[in-house]
C-alpha cells in the first residue's frame, strides 16, 4: 500500500510539473511562446448532396483561369505597350514619306495630325554644329525592334513576363511622349519652333529608364536580358537626343537671348560629356555614346572638309573630338 501510494504522488508530481512549468514560462517571460502559422479558415461546407458539385464548379472554374483567364488577363496588361510602340511607329514611318499616306482611310485619320516638316526637313530648317549624320538616326528602327520583341517575349513566355506592370506602363507613358515629340516636329516650321519640340522630349528618357534605376530592386528585379538591352538603347539614345533638342531650342528657339551655334554646341556636349563620365554604364550605353559622337564628328569633317582651317579654330569641335576620343575609350576600356 505505502508503494502505491508513493506511485500516485510522483504521478501527481509529474503531471503538476508538466502543465505548470509552461505557464510559468509564460507568465514570468523566460521562454517565447511560439504559435505556428494557421492558414485561414477555409469556407466549410455541409456535409450535403451538393459539395461534390460545388467543388467540380471550384475545379472547373481554377481550370478556366489557368488557361484562359490569367493568360486574356496578361495580354491586357501588355496591350497598352503594344498600342504605344505601334502608335509610335506609324508617325515615325509618315513622317519618313508625308506625301504618300493615303487619305480617307484609317492610317489617314491616325496620322492626320503629322505635319509636313519630315525629319530631314527638320534637321535642315533648324541646323546646330552637333546635329548628327543621318546614319544615326538607323538606330529608331533598331530600337522600335527591340521593344517590339521585348514586349512580345514579355506577354507570350512561359511563366512570369519579364516585366513587371509598371514597367510597362513605363514604356507606354515614354513611347506616347515620343509620338507626342514627332508630332510637334513635324509642324515646326522655320520661325516657328513649338516649345515643346524640347519640351517633350526630355519625358522618354525618364520613363524608359524608370526600371532601370536601381532604387526599385529592393521591391523587384530590374530588367535583364533583351528587356534590360531594349530600355537602355532607349532610355540612352533619347538622353542625348534631349540634349540636342535643347541646343536646338537655344539656337533656333527665340525665346531667349541670341544664342550662336556654338554657345548652343558647347550646352549640349557639356550635357553629353555628363553623362559619357558616368561610371558604371553598360556596354549598351557606352555604345550608344560612342555612336552619337561618332555621328556628329562624321558631319562635321564632311562638312568642314573644304575648310579644314575654320574645324580647328572652331571650339565645339575640338571639344567634339575629345569627347569622341574619350566615349570610344571607355566602350573598349571597360
Amino acid at each position: 500500500a505505502t508503494a502505491t501510494t508513493t506511485l500516485m504522488e510522483q504521478t501527481r508530481l509529474f503531471a503538476l510539473i508538466l502543465f505548470a512549468t509552461p505557464a510559468a514560462s509564460l507568465a514570468l517571460g523566460t521562454t517565447a511562446l511560439r504559435v505556428a502559422p494557421v492558414r485561414p479558415a477555409l469556407r466549410v461546407r455541409p456535409p450535403t448532396l451538393a459539395a461534390p458539385y460545388e467543388e467540380q464548379v471550384d475545379d472547373a472554374l481554377d481550370l478556366v483561369d489557368e488557361q484562359l483567364t490569367s493568360r486574356v488577363v496578361r495580354l491586357a496588361n501588355h496591350a497598352p505597350a503594344f498600342a504605344s510602340l505601334s502608335y509610335f511607329g506609324l508617325i515615325s514611318s509618315s513622317m519618313m514619306m508625308p506625301a504618300q499616306m493615303p487619305a480617307y482611310n484609317l492610317m489617314y485619320v491616325l496620322t492626320r495630325s503629322v505635319g509636313p516638316t519630315s525629319n530631314a526637313a527638320f534637321a535642315a530648317t533648324f541646323p546646330t554644329l552637333v546635329t548628327p549624320a543621318n546614319f544615326v538616326f538607323l538606330i529608331w528602327p533598331v530600337i522600335a525592334v527591340l521593344q517590339l520583341a521585348t514586349v512580345a517575349w514579355s506577354a507570350l513566355r512561359p511563366g512570369r513576363p519579364s516585366l513587371a506592370q509598371p514597367d510597362l506602363s513605363a514604356l507606354t507613358v515614354a513611347n506616347a511622349a515620343a509620338s507626342g515629340w514627332l508630332l510637334v516636329a513635324s509642324n515646326s516650321l522655320p520661325g516657328a519652333l513649338p516649345f515643346l519640340s524640347f519640351g517633350l522630349l526630355p519625358l522618354v528618357p525618364l520613363f524608359a529608364g524608370y526600371p532601370l534605376r536601381d532604387f526599385r530592386s529592393a521591391f523587384s528585379a530590374p530588367p535583364r536580358g533583351l528587356s534590360a538591352v531594349a530600355l537602355q538603347t532607349f532610355s540612352s539614345f533619347t538622353t542625348i537626343a534631349s540634349f540636342l533638342a535643347l541646343a536646338v531650342e537655344l539656337q533656333h528657339g527665340g525665346r531667349l537671348p541670341l544664342f550662336p551655334a556654338e554657345a548652343a554646341a558647347a550646352v549640349f556636349l557639356a550635357g553629353v560629356g555628363a553623362v559619357v563620365a558616368l561610371p558604371g554604364r553598360s556596354l549598351v550605353k557606352r555604345g550608344v555614346n560612342a555612336l552619337a559622337l561618332t555621328g556628329i564628328l562624321a558631319k562635321r569633317l564632311a562638312a568642314g572638309a573644304a575648310a579644314p582651317a575654320s574645324l580647328a579654330l572652331s571650339l565645339s569641335f575640338v571639344a567634339t573630338v575629345g569627347l569622341w576620343g574619350w566615349a570610344v575609350k571607355k566602350l573598349v576600356a571597360e
